[in-house]
């Protein structure tokens, strides 16, 4: 850890102490972790509602994400709450729209425990707001990290979730709507139109994260059907999980339209209506 980011640590200690309340609430539980894929067009996320849920990023855009009993939330993103920022598609300066948005929700979802960013500390403070950093350090394990001292797995929101519901002592994992996970491989998420292409790109998505989860979870990935197959965990189809055939609908009966046309605006070259 070089200096500046010892100096961050030392200083970021009373706000990661908070996070130590969290250690193993959860010992032996099973819970559902939400990504953002496509699949979860096909998905009636009333069968979902039976264990506790973590989520990430675009999932409150959702219908029927209040229906579902999500606990816990992330958004690793740094700097994603600020008026403004420096968008990582177009590189550019700009208003945050994203942000905004994001914001909204969050003040509809007050009985949700959200974890973001340390460098978000100074843009948004909640009672239900809770913050993790890496401090510059390359993920190892999650043997080696915690929400509530240095946070490595935050290359993605999947990564963030493992993290998550290890610290909290889940056991028991199903992963709904990773779509990356499985093979042939899932393209898009659940807000975008239309129904993309898979690909048939055999190398596994965060396979070190998921080969280090597997030492201290039972993992599997959810699939639409069996045409696909977890590509590193094991898979279960919509169907043998729930005993209903999956049911595809658009994402303008996912997502309202307000919403639609926010992500729309928001410079994330996200296909909302093409």
């Amino acid at each position: 850890m070089n200096l500046k980011d010892r100096i961050l640590f030392r200083s970021a200690q009373r706000v990661l102490s908070r996070n130590m309340e969290f250690a193993g609430r959860h010992a032996g539980e099973s819970c559902y972790l939400f990504g953002n894929g496509a699949s979860i067009k096909h998905y009636d996320l009333g069968k979902f509602n039976d264990r506790i849920g973590i989520g990430c990023n675009n999932l409150f855009f959702h219908k029927d994400f209040l229906g579902l009993d999500i606990r816990y939330y992330y958004t690793g993103h740094p700097f994603l709450y600020y008026p403004y920022w420096r968008n990582p598609y177009s590189n550019k300066f700009e208003k945050n729209v994203l942000g905004s948005l994001y914001r909204k929700k969050i003040i509809l979802s007050q009985h949700v425990t959200y974890f973001m960013s340390l460098g978000d500390y100074m843009s948004i403070r909640q009672p239900n707001i809770y913050y993790c950093h890496h401090f510059g350090q390359l993920f190892t394990g999650y043997s080696d990290t915690g929400i509530d001292g240095v946070f490595t797995a935050m290359e993605s929101g999947l990564a963030g979730m493992l993290g998550i519901a290890i610290f909290m002592g889940f056991s028991d994992v199903t992963l709904v709507g990773c779509d990356y996970l499985c093979f042939p491989q899932g393209q898009g998420h659940f807000f975008e139109t239309g129904v993309r292409p898979k690909t048939s790109w055999e190398k596994p998505v965060s396979k070190e994260f998921l080969s280090d989860a597997r030492k201290h979870l039972d993992l599997r990935v959810l699939t639409v059907d069996d045409s696909s197959r977890g590509h590193i965990l094991p898979h279960i189809s919509y169907e043998a999980f729930s005993g209903n055939q999956p049911l595809y609908r658009e994402n303008d009966e996912l997502v309202s339209e307000k919403d639609l046309r926010g992500l729309s605006l928001s410079g994330m070259r996200y296909r909302i209506y093409e």
